[in-house]
């Protein structure tokens, strides 16, 4: 007996996953960007971590909690319940005071620290609106591509029909209605092609937004047009909050290598306290109470294993994050002229696509129909023409959109808002 199979299972799967998202509905690349940033978890847990340091830098700034004791002294050993004239009972308070401006340093890099924190919240915003941007523009690409396949394929409809009358009118060959069969197939699985990427990218695009895009009627890719001269991407670049993030770590290590400095001071211990004796004295009557005080200092005597190696370490830790800072600055000017480049080299392919070869393509494409009709040119001529025209088309919307993509990544670069 067979196992009976679960045909709704794959709608069941697909249905689940369709849940975690909210109804599909239009959306901009900028209410895209937009909402991803009113939803992405890693900020709000950045913003949570900013909001502790200001606690915990308040905290390091604090003296240490004081120490209160009691005690006793000369307790007879006979009778504990008994007491003579060395017999003391003591209260008293104990203050510790951290060597130097310890404290004070101790909350400048804790600022310090939420200054970073700040950087990384900026730096992250920035990474949300790129990646949503790239995943827009991808499935905004999509979107055309069927647009312009499904186009070929009602143009390559109607060539059929004209294919399938001149046949049986007796002017056509049979070979000419198979290859225009054959050319609507392949544009049929393009079109396919083309929507596998659409579902791909929207899919990208709900991850960051949580909404699933409703697919457009032929999307309005945005104008960006203008792009930062060269000269100005040192000063753009260096304003990136991930390199002034670097910047900050520099100036935290510094403060921790002050910080290691303060361990050549004293820490200093201030204790005061009050002091009963129960006993009787030598002379009769009872003894005197006490008031005690007390200073402590410690000796920082043998620093050579200690106090020199956590200096050592700190500075040697300030040029590594020196080090680290210039490397960014170095990644970040590489990949804005790799960008640069792709800009400029993207425009003069998409200018040439649009102003000369489509137009040409176009015109081949009505010409060589022309001729056809009047028997003057052959089918194949005419197929090829008509693919020619749909590639263009197509090669005019990949490269606008590998255009917009380095525009994209060059905006995240140099912290520019594109609109």
């Amino acid at each position: 007996m067979s196992t009976p199979s679960i045909p709704c299972l794959p709608a069941l799967v697909a249905l689940c996953m369709l849940m975690l998202f909210t109804p599909a509905r239009a959306i901009d690349i900028n209410d895209a960007i937009e909402m991803a940033l009113d939803r992405d978890e890693g900020l709000k847990s950045l913003q949570i971590r900013q909001q502790a340091i200001g606690d915990q830098a308040i905290a390091d700034g604090a003296l240490p909690d004081p120490q209160l004791f009691i005690g006793a002294e000369g307790i007879p050993i006979d009778d504990p319940t008994d007491a003579d004239m060395m017999t003391m009972y003591t209260l008293g308070i104990r203050q510790e005071f951290p060597p130097g401006q310890t404290r004070q340093l101790s909350r400048q890099r804790t600022h310090s620290e939420g200054a970073i924190i700040a950087a990384e919240i900026e730096a992250r915003q920035l990474d949300i609106t790129r990646e949503v941007r790239l995943a827009w523009l991808d499935w905004a690409t999509a979107a055309h591509l069927i647009d312009v396949t499904e186009d070929g394929l009602e143009a390559f409809a109607a060539l059929l029909e004209l294919t399938e009358a001149r046949y049986r009118a007796g002017t056509g060959r049979q070979r000419d209605v198979d290859q225009a069969r054959l050319e609507r197939s392949l544009l049929a699985r393009r079109i396919i092609d083309a929507r596998i990427r659409l579902d791909e990218a929207a899919s990208q695009l709900a991850r960051w937004t949580g909404t699933l895009p409703m697919e457009p009627e032929a999307p309005g890719f945005p104008d960006w047009r203008h792009a930062p001269e060269p000269d100005e991407l040192q000063q753009k670049l260096a304003r990136h909050p991930a390199v002034e993030g670097e910047v900050r770590r520099v100036e935290t290590g510094r403060i921790a290598s002050e910080l290691a400095r303060q361990s050549y001071r004293p820490m200093w211990m201030v204790e005061a306290g009050y002091g009963h004796q129960r006993g009787a004295s030598p002379m009769g009557g009872r003894m005197s109470d006490k008031l005690f005080g007390m200073v402590t200092f410690s000796l920082p005597l043998f620093a050579a294993n200690r106090q020199d190696r956590l200096v050592a370490a700190a500075e040697a830790e300030v040029d590594a994050l020196n080090h680290q800072h210039l490397s960014r600055l170095q990644e970040w000017e590489g990949r804005s002229r790799i960008q640069l480049t792709a800009i400029e080299s993207q425009r003069r392919r998409l200018e040439l696509l649009e102003d000369i070869i489509l137009p040409e393509a176009q015109r081949t494409v009505a010409s060589t129909f022309r001729a056809y009709r009047a028997d003057q040119a052959s089918f194949d001529e005419l197929v090829r023409a008509r693919l020619s025209e749909i590639d263009q088309t197509i090669e005019i919307i990949e490269t606008r959109h590998a255009l917009l993509s380095a525009r994209a990544e060059l905006a995240y670069l140099t912290t520019e808002e594109l609109r």
